[in-house]
């Protein structure tokens, strides 16, 4: 057993030495097992495992034997967000079994704090298996280097799945698949005991792929493997109701009906000071069409552009959600600074020089254009009626779908405005004629100007503070979301509310004080003993980002309700009775 050992580290420091650099890492080993922890020094680590003297470890669903590969944390939270892709054996032809024998990566999400103990388990099997752990202290792993860590992702990552998101009937828990081009798939769940045995049936039609299954009671697939010839993906399983309701057509009236109502939620109101300003420029001025076309075409704009950075960072691998851009420090600033400067100009504390006043006069529809543009940027991490629906069904479609339901979005949020652009008498009818009350009422609408400036500064003051501080338990009453706990929660049968929300989605706030502080709510809640849980999205977080997505949303407040096992998705504007 010693020989064993000697020639084990030999060989270890050999491959050390042939290995391309990948910067200092934490190790430490079992006899057959070596794993090597890097941290970014933020909230991502990579754990590389290597298994050697003929033994496996498992993968998250083992199979008929074996226990998955785990990790967890004693404070905060630790989640695996990816792992490489198992190999598969039928042992003794009848038990299958998912595992690695050589190495693996497993990428993790952390939060908590950074004297947080990180505790790894796993089985080494080969005709017997032995029970393993290994423990490290967050404080004791070197941060890397910008360089080494893109290096050690590039190599995890190329042994991961690709992570996609489906649509199941959860009726009948079926799956269609399709546009896979191929003739060959299997279809293995993520989690073991969660499907009944000999209910998984996979079939080909044509180019469709249909998959169902049958689940344990008060349980339901999340996630699976599906493995083709030229592929394997790791699908986030999203269930919805009835089909006719899950159309492309009936989704764009729902994002277009969305994109209208979307103008009167919380998040708009700041901003309306500069459309109102605009109304009042234009109001008697030629051009409507053209100033309609344009602030049309700045809302779609600003719009096609989040979209199409959020589908670049989401095939990067990035689990973010609607209103994506306020969780960057760098975007918040920025967007204050410009609001700031905007509230300088209306009050003609800071001015254009004249040649630049000339250009911009010369550019018909460039105020439009940017009321429309800088609108969107601000309003879109909220989300209002139906539209929470339509964004979380665009992004598990593919990319001209996603697209298209976006750009309904964009019409329905422009249609109110570009109406009142093209028929301005409607507003002009209620305007005395143009004098000094001009100037005292640009003054005054430039105050929400001065107030979204103020509030992106205190969101931005929030971030920084939070570069250092990770989620705790938030008071005697709410907790930190935690998966685990919810899912132990309402297994046992207890109530459970959840609250997803961001310092910066205005919207959230507004409900935080009018609903969730009201003596109503906190009445019900004492009364029917719900456990309380908050996902704070105010910074990216993975976690919370993936469990928003497992209830098929992308945007911000989304509020679930779990009374027992059976959950539901509540209005942006709940009340008590929807949680009876």
């Amino acid at each position: 057993m010693k020989l064993n050992k000697h020639i084990f580290g030999l060989l270890f420091m050999l491959g050390a030495i042939l290995v391309p650099d990948l910067g200092s890492a934490q190790v430490k080993s079992t006899e057959n097992t070596v794993v090597e922890l890097y941290f970014d020094g933020k909230n991502d680590l990579i754990a590389h495992f290597q298994v050697h003297n003929d033994r496996h470890i498992y993968w998250q669903n083992p199979g008929d034997i074996g226990q998955p590969t785990t990790v967890t944390a004693n404070t905060g939270q630790a989640q695996i967000q990816n792992q490489s892709f198992p190999k598969h054996r039928l042992a003794y032809d009848i038990m299958n079994e998912y595992y690695y024998d050589d190495e693996a990566y497993f990428s993790i999400d952390i939060s908590g704090p950074s004297d947080m103990l990180l505790t790894f388990d796993f089985v080494e099997c080969a005709d017997e298996c032995k029970p393993q752990q290994l423990q490290f202290a967050l404080d004791d792993l070197e941060i890397q280097s910008p360089e080494n860590w893109a290096n050690i992702k590039a190599r995890a990552e190329a042994t991961y799945p690709q992570k996609i998101r489906v649509v199941a009937d959860e009726e009948k828990n079926l799956l269609t698949l399709k546009h896979l081009g191929t003739d060959k798939l299997d279809f293995v769940p993520a989690t073991r005991e969660i499907v009944e045995p000999d209910t998984l049936k996979v079939h080909q039609k044509g180019s469709k792929w249909q998959i169902s299954w049958q689940t344990q009671e008060n349980a339901r697939l999340r996630q699976a493997l599906i493995i083709t010839p030229q592929k394997t993906y790791l699908a986030d399983i999203i269930y919805t109701a009835a089909d006719g309701f899950n159309s492309l057509p009936y989704i764009l009236l729902l994002a277009f009906l969305g994109g209208i109502i979307l103008n009167a939620m919380p998040c708009v109101f700041p901003i309306l000071g500069l459309k109102i300003f605009s109304l009042l420029q234009s109001a008697k001025r030629r051009g409507r069409w053209k100033r309609a076309i344009f602030y049309t075409s700045g809302v779609w704009g600003s719009f096609m552009l989040l979209t199409a950075l959020l589908v670049w960072l989401k095939k990067q691998g990035e689990a973010i959600g609607w209103g994506f851009q306020l969780q960057s420090p760098w975007f918040v600033g920025i967007m204050a600074v410009i609001f700031l400067l905007l509230f300088l100009l209306m009050i003609e504390w800071v001015r254009f020089p004249n040649m630049a006043n000339k250009f911009i006069h010369r550019l018909s529809g460039l105020n439009e254009f940017s009321t429309g543009f800088f609108a969107v940027l601000i309003a879109s991490p909220c989300t209002g009626p139906f539209m929470g629906a339509a964004v979380g069904y665009a992004f598990m479609r593919n990319n001209a779908e996603i697209f298209a339901v976006f750009s309904a979005l964009a019409l329905g949020y422009a249609l109110p405005y570009a109406l009142i652009e093209l028929y301005p008498q409607t507003v002009s009818k209620w305007l005395p004629k143009p004098g000094k009350w001009m100037h005292k009422i640009k003054i005054i609408l430039s105050i929400p100007i001065l107030l979204t400036a103020l509030w992106l500064f205190g969101v931005l003051a929030v971030q920084i503070h939070a570069l250092n501080q990770h989620n705790q338990a938030l008071d005697n009453v709410w907790k930190a979301y935690d998966a685990k706990q919810v899912e132990t929660l309402a297994n046992a049968g207890e109530n459970v509310f959840i609250d997803f929300t961001a310092k910066w989605c205005l919207t959230c706030q507004f409900n935080d004080k009018v609903l969730l502080q009201s003596d109503n709510f906190k009445r019900f809640i004492k009364e029917q003993n719900v456990h309380l849980f908050k996902a704070d999205l105010t910074e990216n977080n993975d976690i919370y980002n993936s469990a928003l997505s497992t209830y098929g949303r992308d945007g911000i407040p989304v509020y679930i309700y779990y009374h027992g096992a059976n959950y539901r998705i509540l209005p942006v504007f709940f009340s008590v009775k929807d949680l009876q």
